[in-house]
């Protein structure tokens, strides 16, 4: 007996082999576990799941988790079931929420209130006047993966200066957006306009320092909308709306990241080059600008 505790310790012995020296049969030995013990086990295929889950988004509750797991992997867990399971593998300990400490930034815009927007106060009549810039997720390989585009495009020429792509919403997506777009410009024209309005809306992102100190020191003019007003940056919600309605199928058959960067730089191509509007003259982006240039 002494010997066959040593080699359990160990973990030397399977439980077919600790039954047989210590006298128990299996069955003896599962029936007398902790119910905890055979509940964590029934589950155990689903514990990873889970983790990527609250990997992913860590203020996710039970609710939320549980519908991730069926919108993501089509697992189905009750509501009491998760609760019990997330207490058992002690993951709910790991979602604490921690209120996030407001920068200078973003106290003055809350004291500026709606005097932010500065867009809704000038009249844009001309392309490299105005730019508006968002982030939008997209869903690929049948929505079994997803990533994150940002845009800065020209509001009144309708043309996207810059972009990019990533797995992540930190602000190196937006700065890597807004430095490509001051490269087009530059391309375009030699030189930032004083005075191009950069506009977006209040996300953390768009409110880092390292944004506001690029687009500032670029002689640029910070605009932004209201918290919750996505009517005031209605450019980008219509682009980003025509762009996964055109493009569902294509994003749907991609599997991997790399291959959705190659396609995203040929769409954004194809957008600025092929794609003609009504608000242009029915004509490209790219075309309408030019014309506009002396």
């Amino acid at each position: 007996m002494r010997f066959a505790r040593e080699q359990v310790a160990l973990g030397l012995f399977s439980i077919s082999r600790i039954c047989i020296l210590c006298g128990l049969s299996k069955n003896t030995y599962y029936n007398h576990r902790h119910p905890d013990d055979s509940f964590a086990a029934k589950y155990d295929y689903l514990k990873k799941l889970v983790e990527k889950v609250i990997k992913d988004d860590c203020r996710y509750g039970v609710e939320r988790i549980k519908a991730a797991l069926w919108e993501d992997h089509k697992v189905y867990v009750g509501r009491d079931a998760l609760a019990r399971l997330l207490r058992l593998w002690s993951l709910s300990l790991k979602r604490k929420n921690k209120k996030t400490k407001r920068s200078v930034i973003q106290e003055i815009l809350i004291a500026l209130s709606d005097r932010v927007n500065l867009l809704i106060r000038t009249a844009i009549t001309e392309p490299i006047q105005a730019v508006s810039s968002d982030i939008t997720e997209i869903r690929y390989n049948n929505g079994k993966d997803k990533a994150y585009l940002a845009v800065h495009k020209d509001i009144f020429g309708q043309m996207v200066y810059g972009f990019a792509l990533g797995l992540t919403m930190e602000a190196k997506l937006v700065i890597d957006s807004l430095e490509m777009a001051k490269q087009s410009i530059r391309k375009l024209i030699k030189k930032i306009p004083d005075k191009l309005l950069c506009h977006s809306d209040q996300g953390s992102q768009y409110t880092s320092y390292e944004y506001t100190d690029r687009v500032l020191k670029s002689n640029m003019i910070l605009s932004y909308s209201t918290p919750g007003t996505p009517t005031e940056n209605p450019g980008q919600e219509s682009f980003f709306g025509r762009l996964k309605e055109d493009c569902q199928d294509e994003f749907n058959e991609i599997k991997s990241f790399k291959e959705l960067e190659k396609f995203i730089a040929k769409r954004m191509r194809y957008y600025n080059t092929k794609r003609i509007h009504t608000s242009t003259g029915l004509k490209a982006p790219f075309k309408f600008t030019r014309s506009f240039i002396k």
